[in-house]
């Protein structure tokens, strides 16, 4: 009886741990809960060492085990994208604590140089902003996309200053491309 007490404190532990890095995520915790979760990886290296006699509670161990696995691989996803600076939070209904969002080449924090970084960065913000989806924009696409539109607009005004300027219209959000005025 033993047994099956701890490995039902063992899994109620996992769903407060799961818990508590939700909050860390949200930044309702201040620190990641690296105590408990020291505290649960000991204890799964324990049970992994004995020898359970009752096939039940085998199965549920190796299953809390695997379910634990998962939530660690994502957490340490979730970790290495706020390091990276492409975390952002999920809005509620969508189904999860964060996602990963395009990446940037320039960290978090430190002002950007390269133009066509400086206008995709400011397209994505303002497209959240505007409750626009940013699934399936990444900054290669944007940037090809960009210098074809800038190729025309040179053409077109024979010019080499082309202007980009992100603005809404009716709810949308816009790209605006159009020659530099000399002044």
């Amino acid at each position: 009886m033993s047994q099956l007490n701890d490995i039902e404190t063992l899994s109620s532990d996992i769903n407060r741990l799961k818990i508590e890095y939700e909050q860390y995520f949200m930044r309702v915790l201040k620190r990641e809960p690296l105590t408990l979760r020291n505290d649960i990886d000991r204890r799964i290296l324990i049970y992994s060492n004995k020898n359970l006699s009752n096939t039940a509670l085998k199965f549920r161990l190796n299953s809390m085990v695997a379910k634990y696995n998962t939530y660690k691989q994502y957490w340490v996803r979730t970790l290495r994208a706020i390091e990276e600076g492409t975390y952002t939070r999920r809005t509620e209904g969508s189904g999860g604590a964060g996602t990963v969002k395009a990446k940037r080449t320039v960290p978090a924090g430190q002002t950007c140089t390269d133009p066509v970084e400086k206008a995709y960065r400011e397209y994505i913000e303002t497209r959240k902003q505007q409750n626009e989806s940013v699934k399936g924009l990444n900054f290669e696409k944007f940037s090809k996309n960009l210098e074809a539109s800038k190729k025309k607009v040179e053409q077109k005004y024979k010019t080499k200053e082309v202007e980009v300027k992100v603005s809404v219209k009716d709810g949308k959000t816009r790209l605006t491309l159009r020659p530099k005025k000399k002044g």
